[in-house]
């Protein structure tokens, strides 16, 4: 008898316990879409009458937030569905995942809230928003193959599983395309809950990757990785994978060599994606054939001009190829390239020389190199950005590139003038 009073009052009490976890689960669910439906109806005092912080830093946030989404309203973009993919509660934290849907594509938001037992000077009882908790992520896991490890926090299950499984793909797909001597050791890829969101490599350690947690940002919720992000992080592989098979070497600075290798990498990235896209190397192939890759691993390390890099894989300078040849290459994004050199060496100078990048045979160019040189206001535009590259060759031999490019702060184009000469291109206008 007497067990099965204290079984009947254990179960009471465990039975107590549940219903208040559900009933606190319940109202953070009811809370999370009440503030959905305050921005899906426009009511802005409902909205912020939801928010809570001693920092006003964040109440601006917010405010900025909800015009954002007006924004997207108005423009049609958006559908705010208020569906809860996901709830967790610690103690007096409370963590909602809920989908809303952009321009046809499913994401996953994060808002994060606290349990007010108290209403204090604003009266507020109960689960309130709260600026993101970025330590309400989980516990530490860990992931790893042979050739990678991920470390990262319960959350982010999913994302380090796929991205272990591409990374290990990669390396072994990269290294076979790159012709790799040795195999890189065991990468490092850290999945932390940190803003401002990057992918950067490590500087405490050369083969460790940091990633920032979709979670941070807006999530996709239809894949695994965002493509964009998985781009990204197939670039940052790559161009380590490439300067291994580089054996580490350096280039000079500001050479065209940085590019080349900037582009390779970007080449292999896509390459081991399985996404092709237009740019140099791609149409260095196309021209060339299926061995360009390995005529430009051979150019690389002594590659200081354009010429230095052709002369190696075909043979002749680029002023000795038919003009046809280098019309067919992609030279965008190396105009790019040239253009935000020359934007960051004015911005920061001792980065290196602008006069290298002008063709200062010519009066005009001279001159203009000299004049944006002392120009502050000139330094602080922005870089332009390439549209269109045209190739000709003139009557004396001269082969010119014509290069519309954009402002990006008026809107206006024009058209830059570059001239082929000691090897390289060289600015005219």
């Amino acid at each position: 008898t007497l067990a099965c009073i204290i079984g009947i009052v254990g179960g009471a009490i465990v039975w107590r316990l549940l219903k208040v976890d559900n009933q606190l689960r319940q109202d953070l669910i009811d809370t999370a879409q009440a503030e959905v439906t305050a921005l899906r109806i426009g009511n802005f005092a409902n909205y912020m009458d939801i928010q809570r912080s001693a920092s006003d830093a964040f109440i601006f946030e917010q405010e900025q937030a909800y015009a954002n989404y007006q924004l997207l309203k108005q423009a049609g973009r958006i559908q705010l569905t208020g569906d809860v993919l996901d709830v967790e509660i610690d103690e007096n934290r409370g963590r909602v995942i809920l989908r809303e849907i952009i321009d046809g594509i499913p994401y996953k938001v994060m808002w994060f809230y606290w349990f007010y037992e108290e209403g204090g000077s604003s009266n507020q009882i109960g689960w309130r928003r709260v600026p993101d908790d970025l330590t309400f992520w989980g516990n530490e896991r860990e992931i790893e193959t042979d050739r990678v490890q991920v470390d990262y926090r319960t959350l982010d299950s999913l994302f380090a599983e796929t991205l272990a499984k591409q990374i290990e793909s990669w390396i072994t797909a990269g290294c076979a395309e790159l012709d790799c001597v040795t195999l890189p050791p065991q990468m490092t890829i850290k999945v932390v809950a940190e803003r401002p969101a990057r992918i950067a490599w490590s500087s405490a350690d050369y083969w460790t990757l940091i990633v920032t947690s979709p979670y941070v940002e807006r999530a996709r919720a239809d894949v695994a990785i965002a493509p964009e992000r998985e781009a990204e992080i197939a670039r940052e592989i790559a161009g380590r994978l490439l300067a291994l098979r580089l054996n580490y070497g350096t280039l000079p600075q500001n050479s065209d060599a940085v590019w080349l290798y900037d582009d390779f990498a970007r080449w292999l990235g896509n390459a081991l994606r399985d996404e092709p896209q237009l740019g140099f190397m791609e149409s260095l192939i196309a021209l060339y054939g299926a061995n360009a890759p390995q005529a430009v691993l051979t150019a690389l390390p002594t590659a200081s001009t354009l010429d230095s890099a052709v002369t190696v894989m075909l043979g002749a300078p680029l002023s000795a190829l038919p003009v046809e040849q280098i019309a067919a290459l992609d030279w965008r994004s190396y105009f790019q390239w040239r253009l935000d050199l020359e934007s960051r060496i004015l911005m920061q100078p001792g980065t290196g020389n602008l006069l290298d990048l002008y063709d200062l045979n010519d009066i005009y160019a001279a001159g203009e190199a000299a004049r944006r040189q002392e120009d502050a206001a000139y330094a602080a535009l922005p870089a332009p950005q390439v549209q269109r590259v045209d190739i000709t060759r003139d009557a004396e031999s001269q082969t010119y590139a014509y290069v519309e490019v954009i402002q990006p702060d008026a809107g206006t184009t024009s058209t830059i003038i570059w001239r082929l000469t000691d090897g390289t291109w060289k600015r005219r206008s």
